[in-house]
């Protein structure tokens, strides 16, 4: 058992500052959102926050959730009826949140884009521009293009959509996980940086023709299969930190 502000103090200092966080990510949570029981026995972790998460969650035996995507808020001073019955559970049951978004994509070790780069034999490079969300990443010596497709097949449990019109052996690559697609702008900068292989969650009908003419693969691989990768690798770092169980509840969504 661990103290729920014991928790949340680690958190605050490994994660990085929330603050800075919130001036770049303004829609979602970046800390605990909602305070339950101050003690914790039980960590479940999952990618979002929802009804049916925080049901499988007390069922696992939840004293604190700890996800990638909280609970939005309300569009309004008035709360609307998915976020009131949101609430009122985590409030009924005594269950805290903590959600990590923008801090969770960022970060250089157990983020996202850091997990999923490494996964796939790379090195972290530099953030991507403009705001870090990404990575750019590079692999020693490269890797045959059709053998780092399917290992990202594999790695995300689907293929999803791939667009192989980059390079044979691929060198250099940035992962945005989640809706990470790059605008058109954003095309110019990868193909200056000799970008071989684009790798988020979200396709975008554009990036398709946009790519081709680029001469840069492409994988979107599914928001939820990108984005579960870093709050497995944060739950891993609370187990072997802290005397609390932690369990990542897998609720699969091919999107």
């Amino acid at each position: 058992m661990i103290l729920l502000d014991e928790l949340t103090a680690f958190l605050h200092e490994y994660m990085g500052d929330a603050d800075a966080a919130a001036r770049i990510d303004q829609f979602m949570a970046n800390g605990l959102q909602v305070r339950g029981g101050d003690e914790v026995d039980v960590v479940v972790t999952g990618v979002s926050a929802s009804i049916r998460f925080f049901e499988e969650a007390v069922a696992l035996g939840a004293d604190a959730l700890l996800v990638h995507h909280s609970i939005n808020m309300p569009a309004s001073i008035l709360f609307d009826h998915i976020f009131s019955q949101r609430l009122r559970y985590l409030w009924d049951h005594d269950l805290s949140l903590i959600g990590y978004h923008y801090l969770l994509d960022s970060h250089p070790e157990i983020g996202n884009n850091a997990q999923i780069i490494k996964a796939l034999g790379g090195q972290l490079v530099e953030p991507y521009p403009p705001d870090g969300w990404g990575w750019v990443g590079e692999i020693e010596g490269g890797v045959e293009r059709e053998a780092l497709l399917a290992r990202c097949a594999d790695l995300f449990s689907q293929e999803g959509v791939q667009y192989a019109f980059g390079p044979d052996r691929v060198r250099r690559m940035v992962v945005v996980s989640g809706g990470g697609a790059p605008r058109p702008s954003e095309m110019e900068w990868l193909i200056q940086h000799k970008v071989d292989l684009f790798i988020t969650g979200e396709p975008r009908e554009w990036n398709r023709e946009l790519f081709r003419e680029a001469g840069i693969s492409f994988v979107a691989a599914g928001h939820y299969f990108t984005e579960r990768i870093g709050v497995q690798a944060l739950g891993d770092v609370l187990q072997s930190r802290f005397d609390v169980d932690v369990k990542f509840l897998d609720l699969p969504n091919p999107v």
